[in-house]
């Protein structure tokens, strides 16, 4: 039994591939009941889009995106299984669907028509490019997202053509995050007012908020934001540096008091002075001659000097992590960062942790489900709720001998 912030809230999960997923698994992390929904003939190694490696035949994707819930199979096409979704619906606090504008409606879980099932419902649908204009009926995906939305446009070096962000899942899980939040800001207004409502929320738009900064660059300027690579675009030197044993090294200068630490470190305590670098304004609009500067400085010796002397010198400092570091980090383990979940068809996995820590009502992770796993148990479940309502006011519920 779930003791976490959303106990109690049942959450009927109608979603595929990641961005309603994604949604869906960090609600069930703080407590909500979701029952993910799949075809009952589904096949095992495309759910979650086919993302390799596969485990035990099934994607990744699939695994890492449907914790924290429970399976039921249903034909959403077939009027016996509509049926029993309408009967869940009855019993449900959020529907959640991710499938292009007019689908819903064909398979017969509308707004209007679940909302006549279940007026208090949070109703949340979920778009690539939103429900009207040239682009509303084309599928939604996280790469063309970071192209349409710009995303890409900002992404690489000076010298280079656009990139897409290698983490190519971020549009994807941005996207399910302002769901999640969506659909919470949606379950507290009923908590005022006793209704429901219905929530859209799309890529396009999701892909834009996350770039609130840089469009407003643009709109400021007039001009194309940079592409910098690892640096930053409004501070200097803020970037990754290589050092004399090949690794790199991100220095984070961010206020003058940390760009005199530096100085002094290096043994050049007259840059500060120097007018092309004494504020962070002159430093951004010096920044390749900065560069000129501290590049050999930097090269002159190996990165774990410099990790334990800037760090001293109170000068912000890392290094990019690989993930096999990560795994066995002090602070990813003390912060549970990573952990892992027992499950039935694909052994021990690993995963990120809950994102937040609740005091009074922790979060939780547990394993995703096979498709369909708990249908048998969920169909049992609402039998009984039916049976119960069906009892005249007064009478005692059927008890199982």
């Amino acid at each position: 039994m779930s003791t976490g912030p959303l106990a109690g809230v049942r959450i009927f999960d109608l979603t595929a591939w990641m961005v309603g997923p994604w949604c869906s698994s960090q609600l069930g992390a703080l407590g909500a009941e979701v029952i993910h929904i799949e075809q009952p003939d589904v096949d095992w190694s495309t759910l979650g889009a086919g993302v390799p490696p596969l485990i035990n035949g099934t994607s990744i994707g699939y695994i890492a995106w449907n914790m924290n819930k429970r399976g039921l199979s249903l034909a959403m096409k077939s009027p016996e299984d509509r049926a029993v979704a309408y009967e869940l619906l009855k019993t449900s606090d959020v529907f959640l669907i991710n499938m292009r504008p007019g689908v819903a409606d064909r398979l017969g879980v509308g707004y209007d028509v679940v909302s006549e099932i279940n007026p208090q419902i949070v109703y949340c649908a979920i778009t690539g490019w939103g429900e009207s204009g040239p682009m509303a009926l084309l599928p939604g995906a996280d790469t063309p997202a970071q192209y349409v939305t710009g995303f890409s446009t900002g992404t690489g070096t000076l010298e280079s053509d656009d990139e897409l962000n290698r983490h190519f899942t971020q549009m994807d899980a941005t996207t399910g995050n302002y769901a999640a939040q969506a659909i919470l800001m949606g379950l507290v207004a009923r908590k005022r007012t006793g209704k429901g409502q219905r929530i859209h929320v799309s890529m396009l738009k999701a892909g834009s908020a996350l770039q609130s900064v840089r469009i407003a660059e643009y709109l400021a300027s007039g001009q194309q934001p940079q592409r910098l690579g690892s640096a930053s675009q409004n501070t200097a030197p803020h970037r990754a540096y290589l050092c004399a044993d090949g690794q790199f090294l991100g220095v984070s200068v961010t206020s003058d008091d940390e760009w005199c630490g530096l100085c002094e470190l290096i043994g050049q305590p007259e840059l500060a002075a120097d007018p092309r670098f004494a504020a962070n304004a002159d430093r951004v609009d010096h920044r390749e001659e900065l560069d000129g500067l501290l590049e050999p400085v930097f090269r002159g010796m190996v990165r774990d000097y410099w990790l334990m002397h800037l760090d001293r010198a109170g000068v912000p400092v890392g290094y990019p992590m690989t993930w096999a570091e990560l795994r066995h980090h002090a602070q990813v383990l003390e912060n549970d960062y990573i952990g892992s979940v027992e499950t039935a068809a694909w052994g021990r996995v690993w995963m990120g942790g809950p994102p937040w820590h609740l005091s009074k009502r922790p979060a939780r992770m547990f394993s995703p489900p096979m498709p369909g796993e708990h249908s048998q148990e969920i169909l049992a479940d609402l039998q009984q709720q039916r049976g119960a309502s069906e009892q005249p006011a007064g009478a005692p519920a059927a008890r199982e001998a």
